[in-house]
């Protein structure tokens, strides 16, 4: 299993990377010097990539190597894949060869398959000059350090990308270490998050299409964890949803940008439940609030333009859609410096290595007397008791008639939500099902009074800017929509509060 940390750096500051100081100071020798060309296989119907697995024919040299990878598993970040590789007498692969090596039977019988690997052809070619070296961590980890630098080129379409790429992979030791060296390197020369391999954007030069957006992963716990592996595992969760739906954000995705916001949200939904027993530092805290406040107003014109403007009766309403797009369209580019900014960089790196090295602990180990070390499926009982206290108390001072009140509530029906979801291998079954789908349909009530509210809020920026007319008359529409859904809220509300969960 491979295990490596990938980061992306201009080309112009590779020459920088490759002399930091503190690199050399870390490494056991000079760098090795490699001038790579790599063509990756694959059939018209890109049956390798479908089923998460590619096949790479190096050329180093005068040597050929084949190798097999999966698609990584958890976070984007870090990735654990699987890897197997063999010897080539030439440029051309030989599936079967390596097949012999490759782990999952599903994966090896598809190596194995003439009819699919009589159809292999090149798809698209790395042109790469790597100098490559070891290092040696302060604790004593292994690291090899890769710099690439080249491009990458599609055969067919004429369409191609440069590459600039420092990649850190962990031949021993803890991995944690490899997000504390990141950013080390990263105050001196600005480095941002690999979310996808060269693989991946490989194959996004084939395609037209934006990548698909990335919705929550179930989360497995055991009976066996204690509650900070919950919280490890679960944030971890998270921040996978979050990484993986970068690269859709940044070719301006509104469904991608939905899903990594639904992976932030849920991330504070879980750092606030576990606020008392493992406090988030000030600093981490305030740049996750940021992210969130930049993922916010740009997805508010989405649903505005996309959702509840295409509902509105009596007038057509073409004119606000398209005014609102073209807003939308502005914040969707305003987010690339966002999450190209060094700020960005470092949140993912620095939360990372909070969650991987379980930093919420003050010293080597955990007390046995800590909260943190007592089974989750004791510990869970509170916070999940707390979660729904706290929406039935919000139920209790619910005004049906007014949004803040409706919103207050709605964020507490969110989280839990969020409690029960992340939780529920450790719930009772039948009962944490039933009442996940009591709050889907309650929230679903919510999230729309809400997108409502924030279109009331929204449209006078169109009425100021030649909508005048049109805008008023949808202001007016949302407003008495609003104030008919609203009624028997507090019906459906009491239903929830009513619920026992834990």
């Amino acid at each position: 299993m491979q295990t490596e940390l990938k980061l992306k750096l201009a080309t112009a500051d590779v020459a920088r990377m490759r002399e930091h100081p503190l690199l050399a100071k870390l490494a056991t020798a000079e760098p090795r010097e490699h001038d790579l060309i790599d063509t990756y296989y694959d059939t018209p119907a890109l049956d390798f990539w479908r089923v998460g697995m590619t096949l790479r024919v190096r050329r180093d040299g005068d040597a050929w190597t084949q190798t097999v990878k999966t698609v990584s598993s958890g976070s984007t970040m870090l990735r654990e894949r699987g890897e197997w590789e063999s010897r080539l007498e030439g440029e051309l692969p030989d599936p079967a060869d390596v097949a012999r090596q490759v782990k999952p039977q599903r994966l090896r019988a598809i190596l194995l398959d003439s009819s699919i690997t009589g159809q292999l052809q090149p798809m698209f070619t790395n042109t790469t000059h790597r100098a490559s070296w070891d290092i040696i961590l302060p604790g004593g980890q292994l690291v090899e350090c890769a710099l690439d630098s080249g491009s990458i080129a599609a055969n067919g379409n004429g369409r191609s990308a440069q590459i600039g790429e420092l990649e850190l992979e962990l031949k021993r030791g803890n991995p944690t270490r490899l997000f504390e060296l990141a950013l080390q390197l990263h105050q001196d020369i600005p480095l941002e998050v690999a979310n996808d391999s060269k693989a991946a954007r490989g194959y996004a030069l084939l395609q037209d299409e934006a990548p698909a957006p990335v919705k929550a992963r179930a989360v497995r716990l055991t009976r066996k964890m204690r509650m900070e592996d919950a919280l490890q595992c679960i944030g971890l969760h998270c921040l996978a949803q979050i990484e993986s739906n970068v690269p859709g954000v940044l070719v301006r995705s509104a469904e991608s940008l939905h899903q990594m916001r639904v992976g932030l949200r849920r991330l504070r939904a879980l750092l606030g439940m576990f606020r008392d027993l493992a406090p988030l530092p000030l600093e981490l805290k305030e740049s996750l609030d940021w992210l969130s406040g930049e993922l916010g107003a740009t997805r508010d014109w989405d649903v505005l333009a996309d959702t509840t403007l295409p509902t509105v009766g009596g007038i057509a309403t073409y004119a606000l859609q398209a005014a609102a797009k073209e807003h939308a369209r502005s914040l969707h580019k305003n987010m690339l410096p966002t999450l190209h900014s060094p700020r960005y960089t470092q949140l993912m790196l620095e939360m990372n290595g909070w969650l991987r090295g379980r930093q919420w602990r003050a010293g080597a180990g955990l007390p046995q007397d800590d909260p943190l070390a007592q089974p989750a499926l004791d510990g869970l009982v509170p916070l999940v008791r707390k979660a729904q206290k706290r929406l039935r108390k919000r139920i209790g001072a619910l005004v049906e008639t007014d949004a803040p009140s409706r919103h207050r509530v709605r964020i507490a029906a969110k989280k839990a939500r969020y409690a029960a979801e992340f939780f529920r291998d450790l719930l009772p079954k039948k009962e944490v099902k039933a009442y996940i789908k009591c709050l889907s349909s309650v929230q679903d009530r919510l999230g729309h009074l809400n997108d409502l509210a924030v279109a009331s809020r929204l449209l006078p920026e169109l009425e100021n800017h030649g909508h005048a007319h049109d805008g008023a008359y949808a202001r007016g529409w949302v407003g008495g929509n609003a104030q008919a859904s609203a009624e028997g809220l507090r019906a459906a509300l009491d239903k929830v509060a009513r619920i026992k969960l834990a």
